[in-house]
């Protein structure tokens, strides 16, 4: 699965919670996993420093705009309550200033929950360059007209040529960004009929588009599509160094809960089978034979290690004969 997700869309980052940032970064852990790929451009990286302040200034003003000072008529001063919505007014303002100041100082030196992330994401990935060729080709589209792009700024088209270039012919594309240019005008949840037609007459594939990460994550994010897992990474470690037959049945069991798994994973679980005598051992056992062939046969082609691939055919062999 080929993704791309688009500088807005990590902006708002600025705007969400941890939760949804731990969803982010879930997202960037399946690319490291194997289980996805997620483009990222050098125009991403270069929008989002250009316009993270901004963002951040954005969202600062919403917090300013709230009035912790409580606006109380004369007549209330009669009741006992007052004094104590005075005072908790007042602690209020101080904790609002406290905040606002450690803000301004974690905004100065990225300090930001968000700004961990995004420097741990930019760090980990190798963005597409911005090179000539590719400027030129994205000039041309604009002065095409071609979407996407609008204002004379060419970024979109940047990164759309970009993804052409980098993502193989027959693979799908899901793109996740608020950008209209990407959408059908007749239909905001389906993707622009040109660029739909350019992917699929050129790519031979199919565009997905998602305004939200939410709804990329809804649809595609469940244990089952793509997505890595912290307990199914733990579980194929733990694979490596069961001590004992009945672990390794245990820890097959639990593994056959999850539908998908990468070929990293698979090359992984095999690596644990080539290793581990109390893996490897039991491969024709109904279950671990029955989950291998579902995991791991369908992979052979892609495998390049020559003792995994062996380990499958005597598998295969043994359990025939």
């Amino acid at each position: 699965m080929h993704v791309f997700i688009d500088t807005n869309i990590l902006l708002n980052f600025f705007h969400f919670t941890k939760e949804e940032i731990d969803a982010l970064s879930n997202v960037f852990a399946s690319h490291e996993h194997g289980a996805a790929t997620v483009h990222l451009t050098e125009q991403v990286c270069d929008e989002f420093s250009r316009n993270r302040e901004n963002k951040i200034k954005d969202a600062l003003k919403k917090f300013k705009d709230v009035k912790f000072a409580a606006q109380l008529p004369a007549f209330m001063k009669q009741y006992e309550e007052y004094e104590q919505i005075k005072n908790k007014s007042a602690e209020l303002q101080d904790l609002a200033k406290t905040i606002s100041q450690k803000v301004d100082s974690d905004v100065v030196d990225n300090g930001l929950l968000t700004d961990a992330l995004i420097k741990d994401i930019f760090a980990k990935s190798t963005p597409i360059p911005t090179t000539p060729e590719l400027f030129a080709k994205a000039q041309m589209r604009m002065a095409l007209g071609n979407p996407p792009g609008k204002n004379g700024s060419m970024g979109d088209s940047v990164n759309w040529i970009a993804l052409f270039d980098a993502v193989p012919d027959g693979e799908d594309l899901h793109v996740i960004s608020e950008d209209g240019d990407f959408y059908s005008t007749l239909d905001e949840n389906r993707p622009h009929p040109f660029l739909n037609k350019e992917w699929s007459d050129k790519k031979h594939a199919k565009l997905f588009v998602y305004r939200t990460l939410s709804s990329f994550l809804k649809e595609h994010f469940d244990g089952v599509a793509f997505s890595y897992d912290k307990d199914k990474d733990a579980l194929i470690e733990s694979l490596a160094e069961s001590g004992a037959f009945a672990v390794t049945h245990n820890l097959i069991a639990k593994l056959e809960q999850f539908g998908y798994f990468s070929l990293k994973e698979v090359q992984r679980i095999l690596a644990a089978a080539v290793a581990n005598n109390q893996f490897g051992w039991i491969a024709t056992d109904d279950d671990v034979f029955t989950f291998l062939k579902r995991v791991a046969v369908p992979r052979m082609g892609a495998l390049t290690d020559p003792e995994q691939i062996e380990f499958l055919k005597n598998m295969l062999d043994s359990k025939d004969a």
